[in-house]
């Protein structure tokens, strides 16, 4: 395991020591070999920050589809633990939100470090993005219906926090549901089941 790890470093510091050496055999400065460098860091971290993201999204949403299956399936056999069942879902909810939004803060840092260094391929000019892809799903044929879905710009990293908020309000329900023997909290009148 060690030895795996030390040959990861070794094998990196080689990379950087040949970024460097192809810089300065393209007769770079070292401000730009520096920035070029730079870069590749910043791009590889917004990478991992998107491939975390879906992972540790896959864990929450596994974690909590079991959760929900179990309170389903157990049809409210045995109260006390439906009722921690629902509040053990409703925090992981919570944390699910916030691993989510921490994420994108991070995901967001490193594009704004990107457009530090490649302003023509990262910059904030609405209008430049719109029309190249509006042009290219034009030429495609693209419907309709599903242009201005692709037009409307859904952020793949901030759907896992409204997923999390999402499951968070359906487990609050849960929970209030669980309590359902107390006047106030009863179940609405209008909600049959299954």
């Amino acid at each position: 395991m060690m030895t795996r790890h030390l040959l990861s470093i070794i094998g990196q510091i080689m990379s950087y020591t040949s970024r460097w050496a192809s810089c300065y055999g393209e007769g770079m400065t070292n401000e730009k070999c520096e920035g070029k460098c730079n870069c590749d860091i910043a791009l590889r971290m917004r990478e991992f920050e998107i491939t975390q993201l879906a992972q540790r999204n896959n864990f929450f949403m596994i974690f909590q589809g079991v959760m929900l299956a179990g309170v389903i399936q157990s049809a409210h056999s045995k109260p006390v633990v439906s009722f921690l069942v629902c509040v053990a879902g409703f925090f992981i909810s919570l944390f699910q939100v916030g691993m989510a939004s921490g994420a994108k803060y991070w995901q967001e840092y490193w594009e704004a470090e990107l457009s530090k260094c490649q302003p023509d391929l990262f910059h904030e000019d609405d209008c430049k993005y719109n029309s190249t892809v509006k042009d290219r799903l034009t030429k495609r044929g693209i419907g309709c219906l599903i242009e201005k879905l692709i037009m409307n710009r859904f952020s793949v990293s901030r759907i896992p926090i409204w997923v999390g908020l999402t499951f968070l309000a359906i487990w609050l329900f849960l929970v209030l549901c669980t309590l359902r023997g107390y006047p106030p909290l009863d179940i609405p009148s209008f909600i049959v089941g299954f």
